[in-house]
């Protein structure tokens, strides 16, 4: 396997410079002393027609974060008040579509799974699956890449 990196390495180094000593160009071009105009029409880029909620808020931040802000901040009841509140804040405004789309990918591999790989209710009771078929694998994917990476990811946030 090294071996056969060293030599295609050496290969694309070999067209390197077989494409330069071949031809030769100049860096670069003097101008001629006559030159023709040309009129090129550049056209602009039309304005979008939906601006984002998101870019269309900024305008209405504030800059400033006061002691009764603050306060409303740190108050008891904020979680049920944020989760009320989460249908229409900004940045699930600008989410949705992602979230939907999470959501509903990670609904139908839940429903697949169990239906061909059987579940477990809340009460611990095993259900077998409703579609056995040996060509209707279970979905899944190793732990691995996410037990690696998850110390990394944890330091970002």
């Amino acid at each position: 396997m090294l071996s056969s990196s060293r030599w295609g390495s050496a290969f694309v180094c070999f067209l390197a410079l077989a494409s330069s000593s071949s031809y030769r160009t100049q860096a670069f071009i003097v101008p001629s002393g006559t030159s023709s105009r040309v009129s090129v029409a550049v056209r602009s880029l039309p304005p979008p027609r939906d601006i984002a909620y998101g870019e269309e808020s900024r305008k209405y931040r504030r800059t400033v974060y006061t002691h009764d802000d603050w306060v409303n901040h740190r108050s008891p009841d904020r979680f049920w008040r944020n989760i009320i509140a989460m249908p229409t804040s900004g940045v699930y405004k600008n989410l949705a579509k992602e979230c939907i789309a999470t959501t509903a990918v990670a609904t139908a591999i839940v429903v697949y799974n169990a239906l061909v790989g059987g579940y477990t209710d809340f009460g611990g009771v095993q259900h077998a699956a409703v579609l056995q078929n040996e060509l209707l694998p279970k979905i899944g994917m190793p732990v691995s890449p996410f037990t690696v990476s998850g110390s990394f990811l944890g330091f970002l946030l």
